[in-house]
């Protein structure tokens, strides 16, 4: 089976309390590597800059993630984004941004999944429209569509309302800003119900350490989230949807699925760069212990 991962590869400099690093980030890496090691055949349509390291693109490659010519600009650099991590609060800024990705860059092929995962508007509606038609399973995160930047490139949230892009995907993740942000509702519930009337099927909203709900077909389900040991947060969004991915192209159960996405994303706080996309054996079967206790929380 294979799957198509859409967003920009990105080069980040994480700055935590205790030590600062720097690493290759974006969809393309932490979702479409977790989509390889689970045995899918993982291509990208990203964008990366002239001064994208060589040594990365081998890196990758051995991982399962094979980079085109097509891809790389020839004058821009590669996004770049300053994450500050302080406790609880977290400031993220885009330093570079590279060209959006264009309609020659989307495959001429057929794909079982595809994640559909901007970060700074780099995928256009156009773009968007060649992934849905050429996949069986369109998953979006809407990160890079709730996105602004203003002057000193600080990230905020902005309101995102698309009647082009959201009836026609087949399942999205949000996180509760992303969700308000899409809904104009604080509750994750309610936001999940607003967009089952937008004939959304298929949801889910995480909330950091607090219960996600889930929104499969006309029900929507809690889910307690593990409590782990937190090292680093950063692209846990990402394995959560390379684990949800990974997981429905197998089991084509979604609430399942989005347990093993939370299990994969939580055990993956307690790594740093790419070490997050080597699990352990145990995701598994905490996925299937938070599929049996998970809720029924409303009926749509």
């Amino acid at each position: 089976m294979n799957v198509l991962i859409c967003g920009f590869l990105t080069i980040d400099r994480i700055e935590l309390p205790m030590r600062t690093v720097t690493s290759v980030g974006g969809p393309p890496s932490y979702a479409g590597i977790l989509c390889a090691r689970f045995g899918l055949d993982v291509m990208a349509a990203t964008r990366i800059g002239v001064d994208f390291p060589d040594e990365q693109l081998v890196w990758l490659a051995r991982n399962g993630l094979q980079l085109r010519s097509v891809d790389r600009s020839k004058t821009k650099k590669t996004t770049r984004f300053r994450l500050v991590v302080n406790g609880e609060d977290r400031s993220l800024f885009i330093l570079e941004r590279c060209e959006d990705i264009t309609l020659e860059q989307i495959p001429q092929a057929h794909f079982d999944a595809s994640l559909v995962s901007p970060l700074a508007q780099e995928i256009s509606s156009e773009v968007f429209d060649q992934i849905r038609e050429r996949s069986d399973f369109c998953f979006l995160d809407p990160q890079g569509f709730v996105r602004s930047f203003d002057g000193s490139g600080k990230v905020t949230v902005k309101t995102w309302n698309s009647d082009r892009v959201l009836p026609a995907v087949d399942a999205l993740k949000m996180d509760r800003e992303e969700a308000e942000a899409i809904t104009g509702r604080t509750d994750a519930k309610a936001a999940l119900l607003k967009l089952s009337k937008r004939g959304v099927r298929k949801a889910i909203v995480t909330q950091g350490a607090d219960p996600s709900y889930v929104l499969d077909g006309n029900k929507i389900y809690e889910i307690a989230v593990p409590k782990v040991k937190v090292v680093d947060t950063t692209v846990a969004g990402d394995v959560l949807s390379g684990g949800v991915i990974a997981s429905y192209l197998r089991s084509r159960d979604f609430l399942f699925s989005c347990c093993f996405g939370i299990a994969a994303s939580s055990l993956s706080l307690n790594s740093i760069e790419m070490a997050k996309v080597d699990l352990p054996r145990s995701v598994d079967s905490e996925a299937k212990r938070l599929y049996s206790s998970a809720i029924v929380a409303e009926t749509v």
